[in-house]
């Protein structure tokens, strides 16, 4: 409130019912307890159909998805997407290549992520509502090509969102959910949590980290001009910062899993739970 940020008051009534006890046993015990409750806060604000699971064999973190209700229609949608990108991809009058943003993320969709259904949503959302902007601004044509590739992936969206209630919830939290512009102290931060992140976590999840971090840090995600049309949410961001709050809420209430991160680590607890308590802070002062 000092600082002059929004504060969320559901959150602040969460922080004075804490019991007596830990008013009474000083500042301390309090900052413990509002980086916990910060964590769930987090969580809620950023909603994904996944379980992040703590792998003790291995001491690492997994993100189980949530299973396909129909994959036939998940199969049919990604090719429906992947034949639109071939097209809009065949003729460079289109303005499209492969080494466009757009064509990288849908390309990555359908050869990674064919059995997530979340992160085909947010994928095909995020797809979807970058190339009207792109339009717009003149940097693509609106020609039959570029609008089949857009309607490909609002469709495909859709889809998933008709099958999987859960998600089709999930999308209207974001998508009234803005992220404020990272500052370079921000960049900063979560640029050294990254090797943190992928060496307690299990292979697809380290890969995310490593493609999603880089974007939010590359990519910017303040205000958009006027003429602009606003993106429905930054799902990177969405799904950086769920992420890590899921896990720092596992550490916090299971001892075994902070021990094994700590080993993994070469670190103490208490270094452990400081990384986590500084990104889930940065997540929070991120969300307007």
């Amino acid at each position: 409130m000092l600082a002059g940020r929004p504060v969320d008051w559901d959150f602040l009534r969460q922080v004075i019912l804490l019991p007596n006890g830990d008013w009474k046993a000083g500042p301390g015990r309090i900052a413990e307890r509002i980086s916990g409750l910060q964590a769930h806060y987090l969580a809620e604000k950023t909603p994904q159909a996944e379980r992040i699971e703590f792998v003790p064999e291995t001491a690492r973190f997994r993100a189980v998805p949530v299973p396909a209700s129909n994959p036939g229609l998940l199969e049919a949608s990604l090719s429906q997407v992947s034949d639109a990108l071939d097209d809009a991809l065949a003729n460079p009058s289109n303005g499209l290549s492969d080494r466009s943003r757009e064509a990288r993320v849908l390309r990555r969709t359908v050869a990674k992520y064919g059995n997530d259904p979340q992160r085909i949503e947010m994928d095909l959302t995020t797809v979807h509502a970058a190339l009207p902007r792109q339009v717009v601004s003149q940097d693509l044509p609106p020609n039959e090509e570029n609008l089949a590739l857009q309607a490909a992936c609002e469709e495909g969206a859709r889809a998933v969102r008709a099958t999987h209630p859960e998600i089709a919830e999930n999308r209207l939290i974001l998508s009234q959910q803005a992220w404020k512009e990272m500052t370079p102290e921000d960049t900063a931060a979560i640029e050294m949590g990254l090797p943190v992140l992928t060496a307690i976590s299990e292979d697809n999840l380290a890969d995310q980290f490593r493609e999603d971090i880089p974007e939010l840090v590359n990519d910017a995600i303040g205000p958009v001009p006027d003429w602009a049309p606003k993106l429905p949410g930054a799902d990177p961001a969405t799904r950086i910062f769920g992420r890590i709050s899921r896990m720092s809420i596992i550490l916090r209430s299971a001892t075994g899993a902070l021990d094994a991160v700590a080993a993994r680590l070469g670190m103490t607890r208490a270094e452990v739970i400081g990384i986590f308590v500084s990104l889930v802070g940065l997540g929070i002062t991120l969300i307007s």
